[in-house]
């Protein structure tokens, strides 16, 4: 393109300084010049330019303009595409060929202001490139002039006059070529802006087309009204709700359907909005075409012209009487839920799921020593410091959670405190119903019950020891076997009290108890396998049973299967569903070849007699070669209710 320029700039300098080669077209050299008048051919172009309907017939004017004032019978029209591409849109004498091969030559970019004309006297003696020059010459031309077409001042387009012979324009003829440029150049930019008027307002027209579809369609209730507040439009929606014909919509009043109590208030809102022409927000009850009162939600937006004079309002009706009725719903179980925590035996507080306190009960307040409003909105930290003992966890817990931590009244005291925290999830988020209660009482009498079960079972112990010394006298001397016996049956009530006294004399485990009697984190842990699910005994139960289980081990130490090296025990225990029972499995196995007993020892008989009795159940010892198996069966509530059988 640069090089075009170039070569236009540089030729047109030769001709005009009359630098021509002497030697080179001197014979066919002449100055063009006004023959018929340049007024009639303008006369002529601009009559028709009026009278174009289309942009064909502005191009053919134009096209007869040039060919007769300028006398080529070779000319063209060139406008940029959407692209920016210089494209041929009319012509006269042109060869497809020409057209192909020059197609988008331009020496102007799109949007070029208020270029020069160019004027090329031979297409021969420039320096453009050969394929362009043999593509002119080709179609037998010489001289050719490049008229640039304008609107607004920027380049849109050329046109192009042609001649066979080397020729200089005079000024006469430039000033007639530039006048027709500019002539076609108004008739294209009103052409043009005609075109973009017809395209916007079939723009206009279509989304007015789809905005009226859609409005009538729409699933809310759309309505406008005039600038006095007279109803013009109501969508389907609104129409079927207010049971009103299309016809019929120039004589209805849309306020003769609404509820009594709020006319004042809608009609004040809606009288501000036209008065101030401005958005409005509206709330109220409104008769439909069944006679039920629903709630509708009214938002309209202000409309005006294009010269800004107020059109009237636009409006959506929302439909929200569900909402209303679920909203108040809610406010009224959230009434019931402040009466319900009021109303609590012990003090409860509320709070967000960062710990913020939201509500709080006259039984908390007086327990911290707060006034209400010095608590909502704090940290529940206020109330349990961060730095106390045994303070809850800074986030809340998905599962309610029940634990013993410090409290801190307003004057500085610490209390201990009964803390439950139960999460809940609402419409506002998660929401932690915390109760709290002051144990303090509970935990004197807890420290006292404590203190009385510590000095029971030391009093216990020194009357099991009393009983071991006068046993150790009354044996002395007699059989060492006896004596010993004796004190194992001591020892292993001592290890049952234990138990019992750790348990604060409520219950002890089953599996701890055989853990401590058969001494199972020792050398017998390898030898003795005491399996079952978790149940908890009651006193009478676990010392009768301790005695029972040490009974049996002593025997397999001296007589069973713990009396080798190979031998092995199995205990087992279980609950028996519907028979309410529990079944525990004593098996010996491995040991020496069991021989029965001649006579029942004391052991033999603590366990069929006094133990059945005191259990108020069976047991059941064998004596089997292969080991002794003992099966012991007594009562036991409902595992589900008194025992967990994890």
């Amino acid at each position: 393109m640069g090089t075009v320029l170039h070569m236009q700039v540089e030729t047109t300098t030769q001709i005009d300084a009359g630098k021509v080669p002497p030697s080179r077209h001197a014979a066919e050299t002449f100055s063009i010049d006004h023959r018929p008048s340049h007024l009639e051919t303008l006369y002529r172009l601009t009559d028709r330019l009026y009278r174009a309907n289309d942009m064909d017939a502005m191009l053919s004017a134009a096209l007869d303009a040039i060919a007769e004032g300028l006398h080529c019978e070779k000319c063209s029209i060139l406008l940029f595409d959407n692209d920016g591409v210089m494209r041929f849109v009319a012509w006269r004498g042109l060869s497809s060929a020409y057209r192909r091969t020059l197609d988008g030559h331009t020496p102007w970019q799109p949007d070029t202001i208020d270029p020069p004309p160019i004027f090329i006297a031979d297409i021969a003696v420039t320096d453009e490139s050969e394929i362009v020059k043999r593509t002119v010459l080709d179609e037998d031309i010489r001289c050719l002039a490049f008229i640039p077409l304008t609107s607004q001042g920027r380049v849109i387009g050329k046109f192009m006059a042609y001649h066979r012979a080397v020729q200089t324009y005079s000024e006469s003829s430039k000033a007639l070529a530039v006048t027709i440029a500019r002539q076609l150049g108004f008739s294209l930019d009103r052409a043009m802006a005609e075109k973009a008027r017809v395209a916007a307002l079939g723009n206009l027209q279509e989304s007015e087309q789809r905005f009226r579809l859609m409005a009538e369609h729409a699933p809310v209730m759309i309505w406008m009204c005039d600038a006095e507040g007279k109803c013009l439009h109501l969508n389907h929606m609104l129409r079927h709700f207010w049971g009103v014909d299309d016809q019929d919509l120039s004589a209805f009043d849309w306020r003769s359907s609404m509820c009594p109590d709020d006319v004042e208030r809608v009609m004040g809102a809606m009288g501000q909005a036209l008065q101030h022409q401005a958005k409005v927000r509206v709330t109220g009850r409104y008769r439909n075409a069944a006679g039920d009162y629903r709630t509708l939600e009214t938002v309209a937006h202000p409309r005006f012209a294009a010269d800004g004079a107020f059109l009237g309002l636009t409006g959506v009706n929302t439909d929200i009487t569900e909402r209303e009725e679920s909203e108040k719903a809610l406010r009224d179980s959230e009434e019931r839920f402040r009466l319900v925590v009021e109303a609590a035996p012990s003090g409860m507080v509320m709070t967000d799921g960062s710990g913020r306190i939201l509500m709080i009960n006259v039984l908390a307040e007086n327990l911290f020593g707060y006034e209400r409003g010095e608590l909502l909105d704090q940290k529940l930290g206020v109330l349990v410091p961060p730095d106390a003992p045994e303070h809850p966890p800074a986030s809340a817990s998905p599962q309610p959670v029940k634990r013993e931590v410090t409290g801190r009244r307003k004057d500085g005291r610490d209390i201990p405190l009964e803390l439950g925290v139960n999460p809940i999830l609402t419409s506002g988020g998660l929401r932690v119903i915390a109760t709290v209660s002051d144990i303090a009482e509970r935990k004197r009498a807890e420290a006292q019950r404590e203190l009385l079960l510590a000095e029971l079972n030391h009093r216990v112990k020194n009357t099991l020891a009393v009983v071991q010394g006068l046993a150790y006298q009354t044996f002395r001397g007699s059989e060492q076997v006896a004596r010993k016996a004796f004190e194992g049956r001591l020892q292993a009530l001592a290890r049952a009290h234990d138990l019992l006294t750790r348990s604060r004399w409520e219950s002890t485990s089953l599996a701890q108890l055989a853990k401590d009697t058969l001494q199972l984190d020792g050398e017998n842990r390898s030898r003795i396998e005491a399996s079952g699910p978790v149940i908890h005994l009651n006193p009478h139960a676990a010392l009768t049973i301790a005695l029972a289980l040490h009974e049996l081990f002593t025997n397999t130490l001296k007589y069973g299967a713990l009396s080798n090296d190979t031998g092995s025990v199995r205990l087992a225990w279980r609950y028996v569903e519907g028979e309410s029972k529990l079944r525990i499995e004593w098996r010996e196995s491995g040991g020496p070849p069991v021989v029965r007993p001649k006579r029942r020892g004391f052991g033999s008989l603590l366990l069929e007699q006094t133990l059945a009795r005191d259990l108020d159940g069976r047991v059941a010892l064998s004596f089997e070669p292969a080991g002794v198996t003992c099966v012991i069966e007594m009562p036991i509530p409902d595992p589900g209710e008194h025992a967990c059988l994890g």
